[in-house]
């Protein structure tokens, strides 16, 4: 595996557990036991469509410095599959592959990302190994499930702590489910979603997105042991406070345990 630099993710996590980083917006950055290193919708530019845009706090992390095994992006929006971020992760970290549904695989082609690094994906693809380009084993296999939003847009759920060369998760793995982008939806719900040690859910209710009721309700669906909201406090014109979420949570009596990052934080989660 790759050698992990201090400023990504600086905690080795056990057994059973995750590290991971907020990256700000939908992104972040994982670490597994066995030291795998991925990142998800890793938005760490200033690029937008808007004129005079301006984000409201500064990327954690510099995308020319970012040292990773996997990068996954749910789907093609910039702030997801960032057009600046990606070339430079890519030059930086030689040996990682990119994974992405159709759209967003297309879109990294266009940015120069060589296609043996790129493999794409479906919802309903199971135990997808996330692992660098020369790298035959790997502790974290991922499931691609629905995600209700623009395109092809996917979610994730990370099964980490598998058993290397493992053919298919095990009983044993920490579950992680990032949504990505998208509206509330029955169909988020499912036996692949259900019981999750950790939720990353969008909470910001515009744009295609769940509102933090929404959030919060689908936490409860999910019997998700704890959550952490996303989608917020970057984009000044797409944001929206936590606390609402944290409130929303109380009143509907769901008992995940809610986990507020400030961006470029860090946490360690086990059972």
């Amino acid at each position: 595996m790759l050698q992990l630099p201090e400023a990504l993710v600086p905690h080795e996590p056990q057994p059973g557990q995750v590290a991971l980083r907020w990256l700000g917006q939908g992104g972040f950055a994982f670490r597994s036991p066995d030291g795998v290193v991925w990142c998800v919708d890793p938005y760490l530019s200033s690029f937008s469509g808007r004129a005079g845009f301006q984000r409201l706090a500064p990327t954690p992390v510099a995308a020319e410095t970012l040292i990773a095994d996997a990068v996954l992006c749910t789907h093609a929006h910039s702030d997801h599959t960032d057009p600046e971020s990606l070339p430079q992760i890519a030059r930086a970290s030689p040996g990682a592959r990119f994974y992405a549904a159709a759209e967003g695989a297309q879109k990294m082609r266009h940015l120069g990302i060589a296609p043996g690094r790129i493999e794409t994906l479906k919802v309903g693809d199971r135990a997808i190994p996330v692992r660098g380009t020369g790298t035959q084993t790997t502790d974290v296999l991922a499931d691609v499930v629905f995600a209700s939003h623009s395109g092809d847009a996917v979610g994730f759920v990370f099964h980490v702590g598998v058993t290397s060369g493992s053919a298919s998760p095990s009983a044993t793995p920490f579950r992680v489910y990032v949504t990505g982008d998208t509206l509330h939806d029955p169909q988020l719900v499912s036996e692949t979603t259900r019981g999750v040690d950790l939720l990353c859910v969008c909470i910001n209710g515009r744009g295609g997105n769940m509102t933090h009721e929404e959030a919060a309700g689908l936490a409860g669906e999910l019997g998700a042991t704890n959550v952490i909201p996303m989608h917020y406090g970057v984009m000044p014109h797409n944001t929206v406070e936590p606390q609402l979420f944290l409130d929303a949570l109380v009143a509907q009596g769901v008992r995940s345990a809610p986990r507020v990052l400030g961006i470029g934080e860090t946490l360690v989660l086990g059972r």
